[in-house]
This record gives C-alpha cells, structure tokens and sequence, in this order.
C-alpha cells in the first residue's frame, strides 16, 4: 500500500483551525467545547484575547509552509458570532499572502447564516466550503442542538445558495440515541434541493463508552447497509452519491491506499490551531500542550522541525490499542486522541464500528467496480472532489 501523502504529493494539505470565538448561541447535546473546557461562561471570553498575536501566529505558520494547498478553518464556538472578527482575518491574510495557495473554510451551526450572507455575499463566494452542522430532521435535529432552529438554517442555505455558488457540506455527529438514517433522510432531501453539495458524519466523542452498545452496533449497520446501498444504486446510474467517507473508502480500496496518519494528521504536523495567539496541535484536546504562544517573546527560538517527537506522543496510544494489526487501519489510521483522552472504552467502541465499516465496504466493492466500469467512470472520480475533501473532516464511523 501507498501513503496518502505519497499518492497526493504536492496536493497533500496542511489545516489551520483558527478558534476566532468560544461564545455560542446554541446549547448542543455533547459539545465538544463543554467536555474539554468545561462551562462555556469560564472559557468563553478568553478565547477572544490578543487577535494581533492571533496574526502573528497565523502568519508565522504560513511562513513555514511550501507550495502546497493550505486550508484555513473558521471555527469556534460559532463563527457567525463574530463575523467581524472573521472577515477581517479573512481579507488580512489573502491580502498579504496572495502568493500562497491559500483556501477557507468555516464551521457553523447555520442560525446566523442568512445575516451573514446579507453582510457580504462575496466573502462566501470565495470560501472553499461551509461546514453546516445538521443532524437529522426537524425534531431529532432541534432535540439535540437546542437554540437552533431547522426552518431558519434551511431558509438561511436556500438564500445563500440563489447568492452564492458556495458549496455546502452538511455535517452530522451522532449520538447513540439518535437515528443514523433521520440524519441520511435530512441530506437526501437537502441535496435534491440542491441546498447542501456534501456530507458527513462523526460519532461524537464523551467521557463515557455507550451503554447499551449491541443495540446501537445493530441499528447503525442497518443504517449503514441502507446508505451503501443509496450509494450504489447511484453508481448503477452515473452518479457518485457525495457522501465523502464512502467516495474515499472505496478509492482507497481500490487504489491500495493507506492513509498513514490519524484522520486530521496532528502527528504529522499537518493541522494546527490557533486560539488567542497560541499555537496548539488541537484546541479539542485543551490547552496541555501548547507549542508557541504569541502572547511571550520565547517564540523566536520556535523550530517546527523539532516538535515532532512531542506530537508523536499523542498517537503513543496505537501500541495497546492494536491499530497496527487492525484490518480497518488503512483507512482510519488511528482513533481521535481527544477520543483517547476523554474515554479509551468508547474508542475501543468506535474500532469495532469502523472494522464493520471497512468490512460493510468490501461486500459491496464488486459492485462498485461493476458499476464504475459500465459507465467508464475511473477510480479517480471517486476522490476528486468527494474522497479529497475528507481530508478536511474527521474519519469515521
């Protein structure tokens, strides 16, 4: 097998996460944010801090990186908060690096969308992607992002789609007492609309393995048959469903690809984040390691190249947990370490559900391979743009 890195060569991305706010104006079940950091009001304002040394920060990142394709991330807490704040480092930095191979993208809960969108259509004319955090239909969806509502994110996609050719990636993070297919018969419905372009989904990460875990494994394969299934039929006729983990599955499959680092590559020096002048590896994982801060002046002494053994130390875990003999490694290279941190009895979980994952797909791969070859499709049309965009999530189940 062949790395990621190797197959993509100078198209491989480095990810910049800047947290530009950690005020939210919604109270979603499970954030992230919340188990981590704890109350939202005792880290909230500290998040905004220092937006000068934010500058530095960023601009001393771009200053290590090579030709290729950098994606930067708007992200929180809710973006749209501080829309301000992110246009403004939005033009700053296109300004001053119009050299660099620069994209953005931005996270939202899509409340705030249409406000946003009504204030400058043109700054979302040239994102890469809008991440839209969707999960389910409208009861499911507003039962678990509390202060969010369904009719006004849609209503804010059907306006920013007859303003914008934004494209739009809706995100779902599942919980184990939600439905799997609510969140697929979302995205259908969303996608014939032509008000969402991609998907996405996650299970969410908590303090806690799932309770009841042989009913939840039997439901999600159930879902997941139905979704393969929708995949493939799509084949049958000519069209790839841009369902981005299954695209990259699949090509993976096909092409004899390893991905060869965990999903967002932290130990590879391939994503960063930025939160109030400080350089992390991950801001999910809290503020335990921080590799520069641009707040003090030790900086100057900052080499990129010797921070590797300390990031190496977040995937350590890969030994006890046996992803080096595990069938599904290709394609997960390793568990989230936040996922690590906060409950390795849910993680081994999540190993389980993406070895049925990985096995779901080969009992369906002859007919992907069936199905590419009567419509002279390549295996490359199964990355380019679904499987690449991946590289801008997490890995899944």
């Amino acid at each position: 097998m062949i790395t990621l890195k190797s197959f993509l060569k100078e198209s491989f991305p480095t990810i910049y996460h800047i947290s530009v706010t950690g005020k939210c104006n919604a109270s979603c079940e499970g954030c992230l944010n919340g188990l981590i950091y704890g109350e939202r009001r005792a880290f909230a304002s500290s998040w905004e801090e220092d937006p000068e040394k934010t500058f530095q920060a960023i601009n001393w990142l771009l200053d290590q990186t090579n030709g290729n394709p950098v994606f930067i991330a708007f992200y929180g807490g809710e973006p749209l908060l501080v829309f301000e704040k992110v246009q403004d480092i939005f033009y700053r930095i296109k300004n001053y690096y119009p050299q660099k191979n620069l994209k953005f993208f931005l996270y939202t809960n899509g409340n705030l969308l249409r406000k946003a969108v009504e204030k400058d259509p043109e700054f979302f004319s040239q994102l890469e992607l809008l991440i839209i955090s969707i999960d389910g239909t409208k009861v499911q969806h507003e039962r678990v992002r509390k202060g969010t509502s369904l009719d006004q994110i849609e209503a804010s996609l059907e306006f920013l789609k007859s303003h914008c050719p934004t494209k739009v990636l809706m995100w779902s993070t599942l919980r184990e007492e939600m439905s799997f297919r609510d969140c697929l018969e979302e995205f259908f419905n969303l996608y014939q609309r032509g008000l969402v372009d991609f998907f996405f989904w996650h299970l969410i990460e908590k303090d806690c393995p799932i309770r009841d875990f042989s009913s939840f494994r039997e439901g999600y394969l159930k879902d997941l048959t139905y979704l393969f299934e929708r995949f493939v039929a799509g084949l049958f006729q000519g069209k790839i469903l841009p369902v981005l983990p299954l695209a990259e599955l699949f090509f993976f499959l096909l092409k004899g690809i390893r991905r060869g680092q965990t999903g967002c590559g932290v130990e590879k020096m391939r994503s960063f984040d930025v939160l109030a002048g400080k350089i992390l590896p991950c801001v999910d994982m809290g503020e335990e390691l921080i590799l520069a801060d641009f707040r003090k002046d030790e900086i100057k002494n900052l080499d990129l190249s010797k921070l590797q053994d300390k990031l190496l130390s977040l995937v350590s875990y890969k030994d006890w947990l046996g992803c080096n003999i595990c069938k599904a490694e290709f394609f997960c290279g390793g568990r989230c370490p936040v996922l690590i941190k906060t409950s390795p009895e849910r993680a081994m979980q999540y190993c389980v559900l993406i070895k049925d994952l990985v096995s779901l797909a080969q009992t369906f791969l002859p007919e992907v391979k069936k199905a590419l070859k009567a419509h002279n499709l390549s295996e490359e049309n199964l990355y380019y743009p679904y499987g690449y965009l991946n590289l801008l999530t997490d890995v899944i189940p």
